[in-house]
């Protein structure tokens, strides 16, 4: 999305603010950040590109999702287990619902449709959030809506 306008604040983050007081296109470093950023969400995530991840992210990478470790090596080796790699394109497999980038800040929101647990013949739609922080033209941490995931049943192997 070129055009910001307001201040668009997280309340999960307590003080962080991003303000957007300006209208109109990115700057080149918001390009940039964003370009990055993007290799990380559609590139890597969507696509299985794992390798991709010791060009755009920092050794000490620090992830906030309680199932996902830190460290670029760590979530290389966490994502080894789902990722298939295919053919990059252009276009993401699940394109976000809206990008917002300020400064060194690249937000991701996703829409998401899911069964609905007390009636699993409906649906209902939720959004999920990723954010990153680039600095230097490296991503150095990663926020998202995640919440510590259910060990698995009894017999039933983790993956």
């Amino acid at each position: 999305m070129n055009k910001l306008m307001g201040t668009l604040t997280l309340a999960a983050f307590g003080s962080l603010t991003l303000s957007a007081q300006r209208v109109g296109t990115l700057t080149p470093q918001e390009k940039k950040n964003q370009d990055t950023a993007i290799t990380e969400m559609k590139d890597i995530l969507q696509y299985g590109h794992l390798e991709l991840a010791d060009k755009v992210m920092a050794p000490g990478y620090i992830q906030h999702n309680p199932n996902v470790p830190t460290g670029r090596d760590a979530f290389k080796g966490f994502f080894a287990r789902f990722a298939k790699p295919e053919p990059i394109k252009d276009e993401w497999k699940r394109k976000p619902a809206l990008i917002l980038t300020s400064g060194n800040i690249v937000f991701f929101l996703i829409e998401n449709e899911g069964k609905d647990p007390a009636d699993p013949s409906k649906t209902y739609k939720y959004n999920w959030f990723d954010m990153l922080r680039v600095d230097d033209g490296i991503i150095q941490e990663h926020w998202d809506t995640a919440k510590k995931n259910s060990p698995p049943p009894a017999g039933q192997k983790k993956q």
